[in-house]
């Protein structure tokens, strides 16, 4: 307003007056000078009022979740590779030992090789019953919560409840139990007992770690002569996906819950 009025004086003087005086000269000097000082106080609350978004530097936490030692591996091992090597901190939980489907002694022991060979932060092997797991959703749940709040991951990744193994649905189940009250994206993996109804709509690029997960695989040495450990079919399963998701290799998903990072 003052700066209005400064200036309707200086252009009036201007006007009326034939030579110019030492008012004219004064209110030159306060125009220019009054109006740099408004245009700052401006420029300044601007800036005070403007919403600051700051770069998120940490990529992200990973939770992936298996029912036996095996099974993360075999399904995301690719994933998690890739991720780990962008910056996600990945932490891994198994249900169980896998006394049912091999040694219980070295089964263990090759999924913590499995985890150290993919460089994850950390692993948990738990002794619920192997094959029983349906039995044991609330128990699982409830051990899932807490290890939800204790490593807070932006992502998950479980079983499908499109898979024939009994334990697989029950590890889906608990997983969706568990996060029930929780803002977290939601990925389901494909298992080799998983149906024909397992469909995947988000794909994870592989190309450059189809080696990488093949090795992590072989860490779990007790279970070799299984079909699916087998490198070609391993290799083969990541071009059919790739070719959904028009790359050479990919490991697919279904999408339980998208949550977005912005």
């Amino acid at each position: 307003m003052i700066f209005a009025v400064v200036n309707l004086i200086y252009v009036a003087h201007e006007i009326f007056s034939e030579h110019e005086s030492q008012l004219t000269s004064d209110l030159d000097w306060i125009a220019q000078y009054f109006g740099i000082f408004v245009l700052s106080t401006l420029i300044l609350i601007l800036s005070a009022s403007k919403i600051i978004i700051r770069p998120k530097y940490l990529a992200g936490r990973v939770l992936a979740i298996g029912a036996h030692p095996d099974d993360i591996e075999v399904a995301v091992g690719g994933s998690l590779a890739k991720m780990r090597d962008v910056g996600y901190t990945i932490h891994e939980i198994v249900m169980t030992r896998g006394e049912k489907g091999g040694n219980v002694n070295t089964r263990p022991g090759e999924a913590r090789n499995g985890a150290e060979f993919l460089g994850l932060e950390g692993l948990q092997v738990l002794d619920f019953a192997d094959t029983c797991l349906s039995a044991e959703v609330i128990n699982i749940a409830n051990v899932l919560e807490e290890t939800i709040a204790k490593t807070r991951p932006d992502i998950i990744f479980t079983h499908s409840k499109n898979d024939l193994h009994q334990d697989h649905r029950a590890v889906y189940e608990a997983t969706m139990q568990a996060t029930r009250d929780t803002r977290t994206t939601i990925l389901c993996y494909e298992s080799p007992s998983s149906t024909q109804d397992f469909y995947p709509t988000y794909f994870i690029d592989v190309g450059k770690y189809v080696d990488v997960k093949i090795r992590a695989i072989r860490e779990h040495w007790n279970q070799r002569k299984k079909p699916y450990m087998k490198p070609e079919v391993i290799q083969g399963k990541l071009a059919f996906r790739g070719s959904q998701a028009k790359v050479n290799y990919a490991e697919g998903f279904e999408v339980a819950r998208m949550v977005s990072a912005i």
